[in-house]
């Protein structure tokens, strides 16, 4: 062997090392395989609702004495926290983190479904998917409200079905949060932007209100 040349012997060597590296390769676990892709299924509402109540408290009484007032404004709650509004705020924070599902989770947003039946009901999924790691997060209550002692409010009520291990059937995790408002309904048009910005701080905040479970 001590004949052989230095080059030979280099080649040799090589050829051992790389056949190690495969049989390694071969035999060991995949430390670094990634993890599974998980989905986050969000369905908006299409709800508004309003709610005037004065010295009376919420009978009759008041309800004949704002129902014209609880229409417009219901109106207008229906348009200002529209499905795309709702989408637009929850885009501006990490929704999935905020119900716990891991980096990487895809968000889809999918169409309102009006039936509450099915919204707040079901505990089956929402859509054709069979994902091992899949959630959905439903939004199912806009209410404004406005109280003679505790002034203007909007609450809003949500649902978080966790399918992970591909589940089929869940339970349905749900809650609300309330927070204040100074700028809705808007007086006038001008008024209207400070009234948007108002919601949607409190339609955030009171989500924060309902994920804090998760954390």
């Amino acid at each position: 062997m001590k004949n052989t040349p230095r080059i030979a012997l280099s080649a040799m060597a090589l050829a051992i090392t790389v056949s190690a590296s495969a049989q390694e390769a071969e035999t060991a676990p995949e430390a670094n395989a990634a993890e599974p892709t998980c989905s986050l299924h969000v369905f908006p509402t299409i709800e508004g609702q309003a709610q005037n109540i004065g010295l009376f408290g919420p009978g009759l009484i008041n309800q004949a004495i704002n129902s014209d007032k609880n229409i417009s404004n219901a109106e207008y709650m229906r348009e200002a926290l529209s499905p795309r509004f709702q989408v637009e705020s929850f885009k501006t924070i990490d929704l999935a983190e905020a119900v716990g599902l891991p980096d990487g989770t895809e968000v889809i947003y999918e169409v309102p479904i009006a039936d509450r039946d099915i919204t707040t009901k079901v505990k089956t999924r929402l859509t054709d998917s069979n994902a091992d790691c899949y959630a959905e997060l439903i939004v199912t209550q806009n209410l404004y409200q406005k109280k003679m002692i505790y002034g203007r409010s909007l609450n809003n009520r949500f649902i978080f079905k966790d399918f992970r291990g591909g589940l089929e059937k869940t339970k349905m995790i749900k809650g609300r949060g309330g927070n204040g408002i100074s700028h809705f309904p808007p007086k006038t048009v001008e008024d209207r932007p400070a009234a948007d910005a108002d919601l949607q701080r409190a339609f955030l905040a009171n989500f924060d209100e309902y994920a804090k479970r998760f954390r």
